[in-house]
């Protein structure tokens, strides 16, 4: 056998979709994570975890998972693309300039210092989003995890959800906005809606795109 073909097939050779650097730990990952600092902005780290860590413990994480470190300035903003991603957020810049406008289906986020996110409201687009696992360590325990499941029958990712708060996923009152093609399309992807009387008559934005907002 040729000793090359030998050598690959004892190394498992993941290439993240994140772009990261290549990892050749042995093992079978299957859950991405990616994670920034507290005490450093420049920097980002990636990791492919073969089982679920708890969120925001990051010596756990470097622990369990294999790893790798990405500089800030390597970055391009709305980049990400992974069927399924987790991230722990600590400084705002990862929501703004790294997740807003990635195209994630399945996305598990957590705030881990709720505090660094404070002031202006944290306005997050996700292309493609399908269900949104979020959390928040700045609020009770029972009260800081949310799972939405947006119901978008989405194959071709030409949907977007948006949020133009995620603080509002901790209060009563929540509300989050899908944009995408025009109004008669767009509300195909939502099986529930498509047995009311939503429809739209003016001939001069029937084709043009739409948002649905919906709040509950």
């Amino acid at each position: 056998m040729d000793v090359k073909m030998l050598r690959l097939r004892h190394i498992s050779c993941l290439l993240l979709l994140l772009h990261f650097a290549e990892s050749l730990h042995p093992i079978q990952a299957n859950i991405t994570l990616v994670f920034d600092s507290s005490n450093h902005t420049d920097r980002l780290c990636g990791c492919s975890c073969a089982t679920e860590v708890r969120s925001c413990d990051k010596a756990l994480a470097n622990l369990m998972c294999s790893c790798d470190t990405v500089w800030r300035s390597a970055l391009s903003p709305g980049t990400l693309e992974a069927e399924s991603l987790t991230v722990w957020a600590w400084q705002p810049w990862v929501l703004k300039e790294l997740l807003n406008g990635s195209r994630v289906p399945e996305l598990q986020l957590a705030l881990c210092s709720p505090t660094a996110f404070l002031g202006p409201s944290q306005y997050l687009t996700i292309v493609g989003l399908r269900k949104l696992q979020f959390s928040n360590n700045g609020v009770p325990q029972h009260m800081s995890e949310r799972v939405l499941d947006f119901g978008l029958n989405v194959q071709n990712g030409n949907v977007s959800v948006a949020f133009l708060d995620l603080w509002s996923l901790n209060n009563h009152l929540k509300a989050y906005s899908v944009i995408g093609p025009p109004l008669q399309t767009l509300i195909q992807h939502f099986p529930f809606l498509q047995h009311t009387n939503l429809k739209l008559t003016d001939q001069d934005k029937i084709h043009k795109s739409s948002i649905l907002t919906f709040i509950y």
